[in-house]
């Protein structure tokens, strides 16, 4: 026993020992100042980020939701009838302006029923020429100029 006792008292008084003022520091920079704007910059970012991509996954969801809303049978149909119509409004009104079947006039307007556009058509004498002018309901118009000889 004696022996362990001396052995343990040389391992004490052999070593020394180190140590340091204990001190408190806060962890956090918005406490202690450390780093500070960094840290704020890090915030402001991540909020960024979230922001944009709740923003992104919404533009998204919009983006399907009409394309979803175009891709039914209805929203095919009526885009098929339109083009339809469209069609033959534009056949009757070159029936009209060339004088296919004995039909030909000089000038004339149409006023479309679906979007309320306005088509109006002459032929300025001795020009040779046809000037078809499309309204449309925002206000703007649209001129064509055909040769009348190219397409009677």
């Amino acid at each position: 026993m004696k022996y362990i006792s001396s052995i343990l008292a040389v391992l004490f008084l052999s070593s020394t020992v180190y140590a340091s003022e204990l001190t408190f520091e806060f962890g956090s920079p918005s406490f202690s100042g450390k780093g500070k704007s960094s840290h704020y910059l890090t915030i402001e970012n991540i909020e960024k980020t979230r922001k944009d991509a709740i923003k992104a996954a919404d533009k998204a969801a919009k983006e399907k939701a009409e394309a979803d809303a175009k891709a039914t049978a209805v929203a095919k149909f009526k885009a098929n009838l339109e083009a339809r119509f469209y069609t033959a409004l534009a056949k009757q009104i070159t029936d009209n302006v060339f004088g296919t079947d004995g039909l030909q006039q000089d000038s004339g307007t149409f006023t479309s029923p679906i979007g309320n556009e306005v088509v109006t058509w002459t032929t300025p004498s001795g020009t040779g020429n046809v000037v078809v002018t499309v309204t449309e309901s925002d206000g703007t118009v649209t001129t064509f100029t055909l040769p009348k000889e190219d397409n009677s």
